[in-house]
């Protein structure tokens, strides 16, 4: 037999061979002793807990007596004491398959083992005292092996309380916690604890905020308004004093914003928080082509109202509309920006439109190369007009037979809001057009915010990704300062264009300057006055018309290249060797979103109840208020809400669907096989219902 911890065991059996009698054995300064003195509770549960972990059982603390508010005796059991209370239906249950009743294992077996402990006063000294011990138990101990899984054995002190509050502000989850936990003590049996108990731990963090998570939230940003007059926020609440809707956005956002903030993307496809509110961030791209966030908003519903309110408080906080902005397909976004943003050019993202293609189109055209081939080159080219893209997307619709396809007529009859062709003319307008702004957005907000965060954590966690995004910017900043950028040619304007971008847009220049140096050629020459015009072709096959101005030194290329990315095209490039040009000309170095300068600076013992609620509170960074003033929303339901969840909606057919496949159970309260139980009985609920009417009105 194996020992648990380091005692033996004396071990019997009874004539019929069903019992087992075990009497652990241990050294005596552990074993408990009748009539064993102890100057409180505390001390006498502590070497009982000693004692059972030397030996290999667990404890349960049973029954209890008060006089006075004094507690005069305390019964401690072993856990396996007394029995399975539905243990007689469980061979009628094993036998149709656990069909009556869900299956649930116990490990009580009727286990006698106890101590109790008495209270004495004698002589102005007061304590406890061994009443009574039995020490054999009818099962045998813990194996050393095993010992780590016993609750006795699995204590959350303060480092684990900790540990668990630092990996929740990180967005780490329970499991990988204990997965950490075991790597830096070395091994499962060192962690002292499993993954439920960091779980319930986590819960404990959410039970704390509990209905006061919104005016947590509300006294923090009343905080940060006092401490600065750049922190802006706004919220609206209902009849019954629930949030609604929240706006809120810092002094650094509005900096980004003043900055970076031509081209605004507007998404409100996150779920990220129980309450179902929709977060809405604002966001750009910054002097690196990386997501910069602008503010952030929360809302209840789409509803164009909801959405107007969020852009009005925008533009009143900002000072100024942008001058584009990305949304999906929303109608009720739309009649809001035509409400609102009056001067603001509206587009479509198309990340939602192309991620729609594959439900929407035959299946055979998604394995149709071809197909992918030639619609990526109609809607993605910015190269087109407007004109060459109707006949272009004509023609692809008549090679495959797509001319009444109702989703693709509709894509149409919108398609100045997302085809690149019609916004060849906006400033930058392709800056948007690949998606990255709401591509990788979504990605990067995804790792921080999860829908099962109540809104203080949502605001944690929200927090956290904007330091996050800020330190990814300063260390681009700081690479740029001092990393030597690798030249590809002796051409002194591409030396100057190292110094002017940061490195992530050099190299797109460089891509553009090797090009113009390598494969451009000139087709034809003409001159006029005082502007020379040049018939260049590329590597592509294409030619375009460069005009040079020598009154102002000014270039520009029929392909727009400039006016729709922010840097020269290779065509330019070409002309500049040609004309011996020395740097990159001011009118050109300093364009919207790619000018460098302003970077984004952001600037042992067991606790007890109070230490824990310190270190939760050390967690939120913000104290529960006394007085809610502002309470919880309820949990929203939008369109398409938890589409992909077992919590979507269900038709009454799917549910009778779904249920026909269900064995049946017998519920404890109508005693009928069906597909309830006792909490939702449909016959308990017309006798709370009949209890609650007057006696006049009862059924009789």
């Amino acid at each position: 037999m194996e020992e648990g911890g380091s005692s033996t065991m004396d071990e019997a059996y009874d004539s019929n061979m069903d019992e087992v009698v075990v009497v652990p054995e241990c050294s005596k300064e552990l074993k408990p002793v009748v009539g064993q003195k102890f100057k409180s509770l505390d001390f006498c549960f502590a070497f009982y807990d000693v004692y059972a972990r030397a030996v290999g059982f667990d404890t349960h603390k049973s029954q209890m007596r008060k006089t006075d508010g004094i507690i005069t005796w305390y019964n401690v059991v072993c856990n396996r004491e007394g029995s399975k209370k539905s243990s007689e239906d469980d061979q009628a249950n094993a036998r149709s398959g656990f069909s009556l009743k869900r299956r649930r294992l116990s490990k009580r077996c009727g286990c006698k083992a106890s101590i109790s402990f008495k209270f004495f006063s004698d002589g102005g000294v007061s304590g406890y005292t061994v009443e009574e011990f039995n020490e054999v138990h009818n099962h045998y101990m813990v194996g050393t092996e095993h010992q780590q899984f016993m609750s006795i054995n699995r204590k959350l002190d303060d480092v684990h309380h900790q540990f668990i509050l630092d990996c929740s502000k990180a967005n780490i989850g329970p499991t990988l916690t204990f997965n950490v936990l075991k790597e830096i003590l070395g091994g499962f049996q060192l962690v002292g604890c499993n993954v439920g108990d960091i779980r319930n731990a986590s819960r404990d963090i959410k039970a704390y905020a509990h209905g006061f998570d919104v005016q947590m939230v509300l006294d923090d940003m009343a905080r940060k308004k006092e401490m600065s007059e750049a922190f802006t926020y706004e919220y609206e609440v209902n009849a019954s004093n629930q949030l609604v809707a929240l706006f809120w956005c810092d002094g650094l956002m509005k900096m980004n914003y003043h900055m970076f903030g031509d081209i605004v993307a507007f998404d409100t496809t996150y779920n990220t928080n129980r309450y179902c509110m929709i977060f809405a961030p604002f966001t750009g791209k910054d002097n690196h082509g990386r997501p910069v966030t602008f503010a952030a908003g929360l809302v209840s519903n789409k509803k164009t109202g909801a959405f107007a309110w969020l852009f009005r408080h925008f533009v009143q906080c900002m000072g100024v509309a942008p001058k584009m902005i990305v949304t999906d397909q929303d109608l009720g976004m739309r009649s809001a920006i035509e409400e609102i943003l009056v001067g603001t050019r509206h587009r479509w993202c198309m990340w939602h439109i192309m991620h729609k293609l594959a439900n929407k189109v035959p299946g055979r055209l998604l394995r149709d190369e071809d197909f992918k081939k030639e619609f990526n080159a109609c809607v993605w080219s910015d190269l087109l007009e407007p004109d060459e893209f109707e006949e272009e997307w004509n023609g692809v619709l008549e090679r495959y037979d797509l001319e009444d396809h109702g989703w693709l007529k509709t894509l149409y009859d919108y398609r100045q809001l997302w085809i690149p062709a019609y916004f060849r003319d906006f400033p930058m307008g392709s800056m948007i057009r690949t998606t990255s702004i709401y591509e990788s957005e979504n990605n990067f907000y995804k790792k921080f915010l999860k829908p099962r965060n109540n809104i203080a954590e949502f605001y944690l966690n929200f927090n956290q990704a904007v330091d996050f995004q800020r330190n990814s910017g300063t260390k681009l900043d700081y690479q740029d300062a001092t990393a030597l950028p690798i030249l590809a040619t002796t051409l002194p304007f591409e030396k100057h264009a190292s110094t002017l971008y940061t490195d992530s847009m050099f190299k797109k220049i460089q891509e553009e300057i090797v090009e113009g140096n390598d494969r451009c050629r000139v087709l034809g020459f003409s001159s006029a006055d005082s502007v020379d015009t040049y018939k260049l072709g590329d590597s592509l096959r294409h030619s375009y018309f460069v005009r040079h101005d020598r009154t102002d030194d000014s270039y520009s290329c029929d392909c727009k290249l400039f006016s729709r990315q922010g840097y020269l095209c290779n065509h330019v490039f070409f002309l500049f060797q040609n004309n011996e040009v020395k740097k990159i000309l001011d009118n050109y170095c300093a364009s919207g979103l790619e000018e460098l300068g302003n970077s984004l600076q952001a600037g042992t013992p067991l606790p007890s109840a109070s230490e824990k609620r310190r270190m939760i509170e050390q967690f939120y960074g913000m104290e529960r208020p006394e007085v809610v003033k502002v309470h919880p929303p309820n949990v929203v339901k939008t369109k398409g809400h938890a589409s992909s969840s077992a919590s979507r909606l269900i038709s009454k057919r799917e549910k009778a669907i779904k249920d026909a496949t269900r064995p049946l159970r017998r519920c404890n309260a109508c005693d009928e096989l069906c597909h309830h139980d006792s909490r939702n009985c449909h016959m308990l609920k017309e006798l709370e219902t009949e209890n609650e009417l007057p006696k006049g009105k009862r059924k009789s």
